[in-house]
């Protein structure tokens, strides 16, 4: 099944121009020619699009919504009622898992999507030096130095001084479990990705997640942190701020940096961590808790620090507090765009 002509381009731009599984995606998703019409013909608002297309303002509006709903199309964050299409597979593939009424197919599709088509993108992506769109934040009790300025690298911060806050189930997970995976996965029961500020005014628009407290964020995070998950936030430094708990068994930042050898897919954060062997007994936790892989034990632990993001499990778990991490990148590592 070929990808409609008319929806090339997008496919071109998501990746997959030639994808039979993004073809039957695609398929699922603009049920006929009405939304397949209003869904080229953004960006968008309702009146612009009842122009475009000759469509009343009634048929216009009724189809912009469902689309929203599903998750096919988004509104802008700095234009809320312009509607647009997701700029990312990632993003589609992210929205559209959360519509309620996606079947078993859906997840199958996005499933092989990923794990079937996606490693040949990852040459295009080596070559063109494509920024990531997530990078990792330390917990904060791992880090050395405590004079060191966190702000924006503070997941607590950003949670504390957000003004709305949602939080949705993890795509992520969602995904492996419909597809018979992450069983043994170490994340709480309760949700942990979370949303701040326009971006969760997109999600509560959507209906597929609720608000929380800044104090119930808070709460959240320190359980993804005893559950060994690592803090990933949008791959710059906005009020409006995207926050995952990442796992290697489920989800897809550290499914490129292992299944696909792609380490440039995720962002470090600005610290790495570093061992005083005079203190380590040789546990093996540290290893353990590591989500990238970056620790071996012998007599005692080594550290590949090519292969440490910085995120602070090992420390935390560390019985003898011979793990700490120390700033190894400028503030200017994160991008302010």
């Amino acid at each position: 099944m070929p990808v409609p002509v008319g929806l090339k381009q997008y496919a071109r731009q998501l990746g997959f121009p030639e994808s039979e599984n993004l073809a039957r995606i695609f398929e699922i998703l603009l049920e006929n020619d009405y939304e397949r019409m209003v869904f080229e013909l953004l960006p968008g608002n309702e009146s612009e699009l009842a122009e475009k297309t000759g469509l009343s303002a009634t048929q216009t509006r009724a189809i912009c919504e469902k689309l929203f709903t599903r998750g096919v199309i988004t509104q802008s964050v700095d234009s809320p009622g312009n509607y647009r299409r997701f700029p990312a597979m990632i993003e589609l593939r992210d929205a559209t898992a959360l519509w309620p009424e996606a079947d078993s197919e859906i997840f199958l599709l996005w499933d092989r999507l990923l794990s079937d088509e996606t490693p040949a993108l990852i040459p295009i992506l080596e070559k063109t030096k494509a920024p990531p769109m997530m990078r990792v934040v330390p917990i904060e009790r791992s880090v050395k130095a405590q004079n060191t300025v966190l702000d924006a690298d503070s997941a607590r911060a950003i949670f504390r001084e957000a003004s709305l806050i949602s939080v949705m189930p993890c795509v992520c997970r969602l995904i492996a479990r419909k597809n018979g995976r992450g069983k043994d996965c170490p994340a709480p029961e309760t949700s942990v990705c979370m949303q701040t500020n326009r971006f969760a005014e997109g999600i509560l628009r959507r209906g597929v997640g609720e608000r929380i407290s800044n104090e119930e964020a808070l709460r959240r995070i320190a359980a993804a942190e005893e559950a060994g998950l690592v803090h990933t936030v949008r791959n710059n430094v906005k009020d409006d701020m995207i926050m995952c708990n990442c796992c290697a068994c489920c989800c897809t930042g550290l499914y490129f940096v292992h299944q696909l050898g792609y380490p440039q897919g995720l962002a470090p954060s600005r610290f790495r961590a570093t061992l005083d062997e005079s203190l380590c007994s040789g546990c093996g936790i540290c290893a353990e808790r590591c989500q990238f892989h970056a620790i071996i034990v012998n007599e005692t632990a080594s550290i590949d620090i090519e292969r440490c993001y910085g995120c602070g499990n090992c420390s935390t778990v560390c019985p003898n507090d011979a793990i700490t991490l120390i700033e190894a990148r400028p503030p200017a590592h994160i991008r302010t765009t």
